[in-house]
């Protein structure tokens, strides 16, 4: 049996507001750009590697912040197969007999997302985790990443494997992994993918947007209809928002497809006199929905109770139980 360590680089949109990310980004949140990895024998000899760039068709303009780390751009990724054939490539060398060795839990994430989006169903095995096994080898309380594992175990990088280029990172990954004491035991930690989603979104005032008041933010559409952190689509606002402190409040709203999200409200005072705001939006856990359902309730009791401002009301909208 053989090990092969995979590592992804990908792609994500430039603004999580835009048509692009409307229509993919419930289903397709990180677009795979690079696949790297390194095979290593029973013996732990590390024999040979591949690096197989992959041209984008959702998030096609590359992130400059991607671009920065792993020094593909959109040029230099236009040449390259797109997502169906890279895999092909990929699982055609990796041959038969042998396992999927990550540095961590987003990878198989992401692949799994592709692979879904994509509709492409390859034949892999299980792939293991090697973090785990190095935080227990080392007694560490918390996980490590690959650079600073590397340093803890003395590896130095080479001046030409540059990080956060899949095949050179896989290259070090593999490295981290000989040098375990026990590396076959990386067989005792499986990895399942994750559901993956925009963890949050901003909606910034645009150039204008100042309010006499907070109430008057409140009332604009950025506070009634704020977006849903997933799919960017404009959500229905579930009762009224609750001041947190003086200037920021928290509420809910509701997207038709994803569900409750918890809403943030910061506002800011201008020189003028007038108030900035920023929505952010992030998916809703149990005990936000019922927070929030409670401090509403007891706000029903007071219906003229003041905003953090003081005799500026909250607008309110009717509550909905089935969120609960």
């Amino acid at each position: 049996m053989q090990y092969i360590v995979l590592d992804l680089e990908w792609n994500q949109p430039i603004n999580y507001q835009n048509r692009i990310y409307r229509l993919y980004g419930d289903r397709l949140v990180f677009e795979m750009i690079q696949i790297g990895a390194v095979r290593i024998d029973e013996n732990l000899n590390i024999l040979d590697s591949i690096s197989i760039p992959i041209q984008p068709t959702c998030y096609t303009v590359i992130h400059p912040r991607i671009r920065s780390m792993t020094h593909l751009s959109t040029d230099t990724l236009s040449d390259a197969p797109y997502f169906e054939e890279a895999m092909e490539q990929f699982v055609s060398w990796c041959g038969e007999d042998y396992v999927l060795l990550t540095w961590g839990c987003d990878d198989v994430s992401v692949l799994q997302q592709n692979l879904d989006f994509f509709e492409i169903h390859p034949d892999l095995p299980t792939l293991y985790d090697i973090q785990p096994l190095f935080v227990k080898e080392f007694s560490l309380n918390n996980r490590m990443g690959l650079k600073s594992a590397m340093e803890l175990m003395n590896i130095a990088p080479d001046d030409d494997r540059y990080f956060h280029n899949a095949q050179y990172d896989a290259y070090y990954t593999a490295l981290v992994f000989t040098h375990l004491k026990n590396p076959q035991d990386v067989l005792s930690y499986p990895q399942k993918p994750k559901p993956l989603f925009h963890q949050e979104a901003a909606v910034k005032p645009r150039k204008g947007d100042l309010f006499e008041s907070i109430e008057k933010g409140l009332e604009s559409i950025q506070a009634t209809s704020p977006y849903c952190t997933v799919c960017g689509k404009p959500c229905t606002l579930d009762g009224r928002y609750i001041p947190q402190s003086r200037d920021r409040l928290i509420g809910l709203a509701k997207c038709q497809k994803h569900g409750t999200m918890l809403v943030r409200v910061t506002f800011r005072t201008a020189p003028d006199g007038m108030y900035t705001m920023q929505v952010k939006t992030a998916k809703a856990s149990r005990s936000n929905i019922a927070y929030i359902h409670t401090k509403q309730f007891q706000m029903q009791e007071t219906p003229d109770q003041p905003s953090a401002e003081g005799g500026q009301s909250i607008p309110t909208a009717t509550l909905d139980a089935s969120l609960l």
